[in-house]
């Protein structure tokens, strides 16, 4: 009898990360069916569609990225921790502190044209390339981080983690759209003062479709096998 419970909760475990992994993946065949368009071309009739352009600041301005102090039109940021006692033991899992957002609405522009877009920080995910910075356990982290810390009120590394030497490492992780980069911009448009408007769930991404694609593939590879390991270990319970 409880190993069929237990098999229960394995596959009820299995098939909620496998969501997880998957729901990474759903946009993916969108963007890599669209053809990728010019932002002068864009209009609130289109559907779903895919634009490369230039990032600029719009009406709404900048806002400063937490760890880097960079002006960006939006960030995305994540504090982690290494730590012994989750993940299996592993000294290489990172425990999550922290996160956050940060968005402005701003321009993507081409040669001919440009349009808007009003990213919602309730729904905004960044797919573009990381800025990290690194502060071991027993190391001073800078003023900045500092102050991002107690303003968050994240607790200084415990000392008995500190002085074990591969624990109590954090990362501080960051993400934007910059001033003056090219990025490529999926979702749908709406009527914003009679110009079209990305809006709602949107990709933004450094990368290429297709390289948005392997980008997505690859975050979603872990918890999907994982998933699969659950799903079996629970099937072969039940099935016991």
């Amino acid at each position: 009898m409880w190993l069929a419970a237990l098999g229960v909760v394995f596959v009820a475990l299995g098939v909620a990360i496998g969501w997880y992994g998957l729901g990474k993946l759903v946009v993916v065949p969108r963007v890599l069916r669209a053809e990728v368009e010019e932002p002068s071309t864009i209009s609130p009739s289109d559907g779903f569609v895919v634009c490369r352009g230039t990032a600029a600041a719009g009406p709404a301005g900048t806002v400063a990225a937490p760890f880097s102090g960079t002006d960006c039109l939006g960030f995305e940021f994540e504090v982690t921790e290494r730590q012994p006692f989750v993940g299996a033991g592993l000294p290489w899992y990172h425990a999550r502190l922290d996160d956050g957002v940060a968005t402005r609405a701003f321009d993507l522009d081409g040669d001919h044209g440009s349009v808007a877009v009003d990213p919602e920080s309730r729904r905004f995910s960044l797919d573009t390339e990381s800025t990290v910075s690194t502060v071991g356990g027993g190391e001073t982290p800078s003023d900045r981080i500092q102050r991002f810390t107690e303003a968050r009120d994240i607790a200084p590394v415990s000392k008995w983690l500190a002085a074990l030497p591969v624990f109590g490492r954090r990362r501080f992780v960051e993400r934007r759209v910059d001033p003056g980069e090219s990025y490529l911009v999926a979702g749908h448009t709406d009527h914003r003062g009679g110009d079209p408007t990305f809006t709602g769930d949107l990709v933004i991404t450094d990368r290429s479709p297709r390289g948005f694609a392997l980008s997505r593939l690859r975050a979603a590879a872990l918890p999907l096998i994982v998933a699969a390991v659950f799903v079996g270990l629970g099937s072969w319970a039940l099935l016991a």
